[in-house]
């Protein structure tokens, strides 16, 4: 033994002498170290066949060992080291790591490890309305997920992070536009005329669309059919990297607590939160580029010319070979940034965020900016019985626009990629002078509209809310909730007086400013308790919601110079037109929940809200929309000892739920002036006439849906799932039904018919392997839909069939795509049966009658996705698919027929159909084709860097594509497309006109946090 003397000259012999002594030793014995240790489960058992790693982390030397039935594992003949590893884990408990361990000198060390029980899945915490469940205690169809199962890559749109994700929720993008729209469809269509879309709920706010619907359509003359008429996405001011979790609430037992507002789902979107402890900062960095996917296969320069010249046709050659397509898209550049502050005391919590994205469009001259600011304070007073959650949000998004239209009508109008598809090849970009080349009267040059058609729009949201709660006395709490929310949309475009499209008006400018905001006060009483076996939640509370939106526009022509656009309208010689609008509502509601469960075996949940809404008519103001489910977890009774299912449940559920989205002053009569009509004296006059009549019966569209079922955890959670039957119907649907004559107004508003959905959800996920430095969990989720019209009829009045979605373009004009049917689903294509060419024209059969030819609504869609971990790599990806919709595309239909020759361009394959020069243009089941697809929607590879002894806490660089690969037998474009062909911001379903092209994207990036 060496005892080591105090002093500073006493101490450094000591320590040298002991290093000569370890040196000796070492060089006298071998070394025999060994590590014995037991595994124990929280109440002391053995835990066998954990898994048992050991690192040394100086060497790399690394092995590894599984505990026996008594919990033992043992190394033996370790080498000397300083910074030995040991990680413990195994199936159903957190994994533990043990580090800093020194071994020599022959060694024996024994330790003692106790692993936690892992929380599975299944005892997760979701948000719903008005509250938060254990994922095992839901008794309604509810899908959540979280940040890290998000969609990875440069995601501009909340709704890309969940597409392909949960069952029962088609979100499908209109069109391939940075930030464009998205239709969901939550279970299924169930309104004919009115809005299918979500309620969307942001920290507990429900927000309000109807401006981004508003701003899509700014045509006030023929010209301006140019425009984008696309609606803004509702959740575009969100940035993605806030949101904590997204909820979708399915079955009328989880949307009941929304009432009026539930039929079509609802989406509750919840950001993060702050953390007690030391400050964290948290920078994501991603840069990436995109091509444009696909382009039509038009007749090339030389393609043109010969089949002309076979037509005997003359055109007008300039000699050059241009490839309009190419000219238009670019290789377009991407970046995001995201940076965080969060941290707090033991009173209070925050996190603060800023967040910057620019996206470059594929096609050129346009391009999208958001910027987001975020600030989510939590604190806690009196002992904590007092709380206060203040959440506050600010985005903006500015985009130049690409004049990309999906109403392009008669020859008279245009747009930058019809043009592209269309114009001469044999024309250069620029003559002599460097002016673009045109065609008068009609044919507008694709790449002047980069510079001489603008469309810039600016959206600005602020949302914020505080929630107060107070423990009063326990079990009872008091919450109050407080929110505004405000939107404004700048919408400017100009027509320059050098374009074709401006000539002979001397520029023509539009300006159109909106607004809506919103204002709601919510009460909630809850009272939460357990006594023995029973445990009750229930809440009391009551809405206020307050509603207002308004806007103006004017467009105006004849000015001296471009550079006055849309800033100076009085610089204008012309004022085309002026409107103005302002209208609110007000939604005032009581609700009631209770949810009880009795030995976490029984659980019953059963809902009530009376809505009160200043939209309807006198005589319906209010609707009451109850709703009950009851569970029964099998696993927990006696009689079930199977050791492998861990959990298994059984619900079903039945309620009521409303549509409110109806628009304002719906139910009452109204009037308008207008200044065109009547001339007195040479002056024209304003008149005021009625625009609707009252109609004191109108009411919400009610939605009554049965739910059955089935959630399961088997093998220690490692697969788990679930599996739903539902059954909705709609009545009382909102239609214009036609008004006797005479009279001033054409239509009426009035509830008329009935809408069916019935469906099948299957979600499954496993942990398909989980050792330590390998592990693969995998996700298959597949929903079924079957879509029905009941009737279109009611008491008073008797209806056989609605024309939607109006054919564009110059194929088979006044007529419609599709046939609203009872019996059949929406989305109906009805048409003539195309049965072949025959001397040169199509041939139909039925003699060319009518008759159904396709169906938009899809069989069914399925998302796989699989998320692989080694070592510090992770990969994952994701397909997402559609089988059984067709698709209508008008595209192909307008450029498919050799008459469009020689003043615009068409399809290669209109060559080699056969049909004559002079076969008219014909909607038909010829342009209906399969729009079934399988795509490889994301797929991420990303690298957690060793950043040990460093300032920085965790690092992560990722590399990622989106939208690598497309399987379909679709010709056009993209079959995943909804062209909002009807010009009123609410795009029909399966219709391919003119669409935006999808882009093809890489991006890396990196994750820090210090």
């Amino acid at each position: 033994m060496i005892t080591c003397l105090r002093g500073k000259h006493s101490v450094l012999l000591c320590m040298l002498a002991m290093a000569l002594l370890g040196q000796m030793v070492a060089q006298a014995q071998t070394p025999s170290n060994s590590v014995k240790g037991y595994v124990r489960d929280e109440a002391g058992n053995p835990v066998s066949h954990a898994t048992v790693s050991v690192k040394d982390n100086k060497t790399g030397f690394t092995g590894g060992t599984e505990t026996d039935s008594t919990g033992l594992f043992r190394f033996r003949g370790l080498a000397d080291g300083n910074d030995y590893e040991f990680t413990i884990s195994s199936v159903g408990y957190e994994t533990q790591t043990l580090s800093g361990y020194k071994i020599s000198n022959g060694a024996d060390i024994s330790l003692l490890v106790k692993l936690k029980s892992q929380s599975t899945a299944m005892d997760q915490v979701v948000v719903i309305g008005y509250g938060t469940q254990r994922q095992k205690d839901l008794t309604g169809a509810v899908s959540a997920i979280t940040s890290k199962d998000f969609n990875q890559g440069m995601v501009l749109s909340p709704q890309q992070s969940i597409q392909g994700k949960l069952t029962g929720v088609n979100i499908s993008q209109n069109s391939g536009k940075p930030g464009g729209s998205n239709t969901i469809r939550i279970r299924g269509g169930t309104s004919l005329t009115q809005s299918n879309d979500p309620l969307y709920v942001i920290d507990g706010v429900p927000i309000s669309t109807n401006a981004g619907v508003s701003q899509a359509n700014i045509n006030s003359n023929g010209q301006q059919n140019v425009f984008d008429m696309e609606p803004t996405n509702p959740l575009m001011t969100l940035n993605p990297d806030d949101i904590e979790s997204i909820t979708v609430l399915k079955d009328a037992s989880a949307t009941a607590i929304y009432g009026s507002r539930g039929a079509n789902g609802v989406i509750v979107v919840t950001t993060k939160k702050g953390t007690g402890g030391a400050p964290m900062v948290a920078l994501n960095a991603s840069f990436g580029a995109s091509k444009v996917a696909k382009t039509l296969d038009v007749l090339s320069a030389d393609e043109y010319r010969k089949t002309i010249a076979d037509l005997g046709l003359t055109i007008d050659d300039k000699g050059a070979n241009t490839d309009w397509q190419k000219e238009i898209f670019r290789t377009a550049h991407l970046q995001d940034y995201n940076l965080s502050l969060s941290g707090g005391t033991g009173k209070t919590t925050y996190r603060a965020s800023l967040g910057y994205g620019n996206q470059q469009s594929i096609m050129i001259g346009s391009d999208l900016t958001r910027t987001n600011a975020r600030i989510n304070v939590n604190h806690a007073a009196i002992k904590d019985r007092l709380t206060f959650d203040l959440r506050v949000n600010y985005g903006q998004t500015f985009s130049r626009q690409s004049p990309v239209s999906n109403t392009v009508g008669s020859e008279f109008a245009s747009s930058m990629n019809y043009e592209a598809m269309v114009f001469n090849p044999t024309y250069p970009i620029r003559d002599e002078a460097g002016n673009y080349y045109n065609v008068p009267p009609y044919r507008v040059n694709p790449v002047s509209f980069s510079d001489q058609v603008l469309d810039e729009l600016t959206n600005n949201r602020f949302i914020g809310n505080l929630s107060t709660t107070l423990k009063i006395v326990k079990p009872l709490s008091l919450n109050v909730n407080v929110g505004y929310t405000n939107q404004n949309i700048n919408r400017n475009s100009y027509i320059a007086k050098a374009n074709l499209l401006g000539q002979g008006l001397g520029g023509l400018a539009s300006v159109q400013k909106l607004e809506d905001y919103s204002k709601l006060l919510e009460t909630v009483l809850r009272y939460n308790n357990t006594f023995g076996d029973h445990t009750l939640d229930a809440i009391a509370g009551y809405s206020w919601q307050y509603f207002l939106n308004n806007g103006n526009r004017t467009a105006a022509n004849g000015f001296l110079s471009d550079e006055f656009k849309w800033y100076s309208l009085q610089a204008a010689s012309t004022i085309n037109s002026v409107s103005t609008f302002q209208a609110s509502n007000k939604l005032i509601s009581f609700y009631a929940r209770a949810n009880y469960s009795y030995a976490d075996r029984v659980l019953f949940t059963g809902t009530v809200r009376r809505d009160g809404s200043s939209r309807f008519g006198s005589g319906n103001k209010w609707g009451v929309f109850p709703s009950g489910s009851l569970a029964w977890r099998i696993s927990k009774e006696k009689f079930f000892n199977v050791d492998k299912i861990n959990d298994l449940k059984v619900r079903v559920s039945y309620g009521l739920t409303g549509n409110q989205e109806i628009g304002n002053l719906n139910s009452i009569t109204t009037l308008g002036a207008t200044t065109t009509g009547y001339i007195v004296g040479g002056k024209r006059i304003t008149t005021v006439l009625p625009q609707q009549y009252a109609n004191p019966s109108l009411k919400w569209e009610q939605t009554a849906q049965l739910d059955i079922g089935l959630d399961y955890a088997l093998f220690g959670g490692r697969l788990r799932g679930s599996l739903d039957y539902y059954d909705k119907k709609t009545t009382d649907l909102l239609l214009r039904i036609p008004v006797p004559t005479p009279s001033a107004i054409s239509t009426q508003l009035a509830n008329v018919g009935s809408v069916q959905n019935r469906g099948l959800e299957v979600s499954i996920t496993g942990v398909i392997v989980d050792k330590t430095d390998f592990g693969w969990e995998s996700n298959f989720n597949i929903s079924f839909n079957r879509n029905k019209v009941l009737s279109l009829s009611n008491d008073q009045f008797s209806g056989k069939n609605i024309q939607i979605a109006p054919l564009q373009g110059t194929v088979s004009l006044g007529r419609f795509a599709q046939l609203v049917i009872p019996g059949q689903p929406l989305g109906t294509f009805y048409g003539p049966q195309f049965s072949g060419i025959t001397d040169g024209k199509e041939t139909y059969a039925y003699n060319g009658a009518d008759t159904i030819i396709g169906v938009a609504q899809p069989k069914y869609i399925f998302g796989f996705s699989n998320t692989f971990n080694y070592k510090r790599w992770t990969l994952n990806f994701l397909f997402r698919g559609s089988v059984g919709n067709d698709v209508f595309n008008l595209t192909a239909a307008n450029m498919s027929y050799l008459s469009n020759l020689p003043g615009k361009n068409v399809l290669a394959s209109a060559v080699t159909s056969g049909l004559n020069r002079d076969a008219p243009k014909q909607y038909s089941s010829r342009w209906i084709e399969d729009g079934s697809f399988v795509r490889l929607d994301n797929l991420s590879l990303g690298y957690n860097v060793n950043v040990k002894n460093s300032f920085i806490s965790s690092a992560r660089l990722f590399l990622t594509g989106q939208n690598l690969l497309l399987f379909t037998n679709y010709s056009g474009v993209d079959p995943e497309v909804n062209s909002e062909v009807s010009g009123t911001g609410t795009a029909p379903l399966g219709i391919d006109y003119l669409a935006y092209p999808r882009a093809r994207s890489l991006s890396v990036g990196v994750n820090l946090t210090f």
